[in-house]
């Protein structure tokens, strides 16, 4: 029998990002798209991984309302709770802090929203980079002296950090204008330290890279998406959007992203069950996830 090249995944995330969400009495974006079917879609397509945890990195309200909060409480805990996932929140530039805090965390402040959280031994640390009022990011020394607090011990398996505001170069030119300033400082502290991967949004594209030598997954939105057949240029589309799959091995994390949409079959699908017999008939055995009971 030969043994796959790794085990199942010991966490599995996933990873929403920009959904946007407005007050419902007002739900258009600009007018045009609704963004709460895609969530919708999107957590129905996540389930069946059957996450640990589900991070959501920002914009998560287009308008900063109560009301859009509350709605996207309630629809991302009720699917949560049937998947028995930890539900991770994420603020980004077009959130309210205030609102934010006070529907989603609990507690109803003004001040940076970093926060600590545990999926088994992996730790999730969500950094505040937003500038109340601007489109841009900023990595504060204050926040730079938090993470460092942080990482000073640790995690059994290791660090995931979760921001809005992505720390990679720029696709649009005009991009540069709402980009993650202090990308060399957060650097500095993450280099040496046990942070595996880094989930961010804001571009409303795809996006991987490095920084300090850690992987940058960036998730594309759940609104609306960027165009990229203009180049340089910039143009906000309705369509392709979709969400991550961040899988955790013991040596590494991938990022998949995920469209959302049903299209035309061109390879038949099979169960998880048939493809089981199938590996089995193949003599391919698939390993557990470390610390797992089957």
């Amino acid at each position: 029998m030969r043994t796959a090249e790794y085990p199942r995944p010991s966490q599995v995330i996933a990873h929403l990002s920009d959904t946007h969400l407005r007050d419902p009495a007002d739900p258009l974006v600009r007018g045009v798209v609704d963004p709460r079917p895609n969530l919708v879609a999107a957590l129905a397509a996540a389930a069946a991984h059957a996450p640990q945890g589900i991070v959501l990195t920002g914009d998560l309200s287009d308008d900063g309302t109560i009301s859009s909060y509350v709605e996207l409480r309630k629809t991302v805990e009720s699917a949560a709770e049937r998947m028995s996932a930890r539900v991770i929140w994420v603020n980004g530039n077009h959130d309210d802090r205030a609102a934010f805090s006070e529907v989603l965390l609990g507690v109803g402040t003004r001040e940076p929203l970093h926060q600590v959280h545990r999926l088994g031994g992996l730790r999730v640390l969500c950094l505040d980079t937003t500038v109340p009022g601007r489109d841009e990011g900023q990595v504060t020394e204050e926040s730079l002296g938090w993470l460092a607090d942080q990482l000073a011990d640790p995690a059994p398996e290791g660090t995931v950090l979760a921001m809005h505001h992505s720390p990679l170069p720029v696709v649009q030119d005009l991009a540069a204008s709402w980009e993650l300033h202090g990308q060399q400082e957060l650097g500095g502290v993450l280099a040496g330290s046990d942070v595996r991967a880094i989930l961010s949004g804001h571009f409303h594209q795809s996006g991987f890279g490095t920084l300090a030598g850690v992987p940058v997954l960036a998730a594309t939105s759940l609104c609306y998406t960027q165009d990229l057949s203009t180049g340089r240029g910039l143009r906000g589309q309705a369509g392709g959007q979709g969400w991550h799959l961040v899988q955790v091995y013991p040596h590494t994390v991938t990022s998949t992203v995920a469209p959302l949409g049903h299209h035309p079959t061109v390879v038949a699908a099979r169960s998880a069950a048939d493809s089981a017999a199938e590996l089995a008939r193949r003599d391919i055995r698939i390993p557990p996830a470390p610390g797992s009971d089957g």
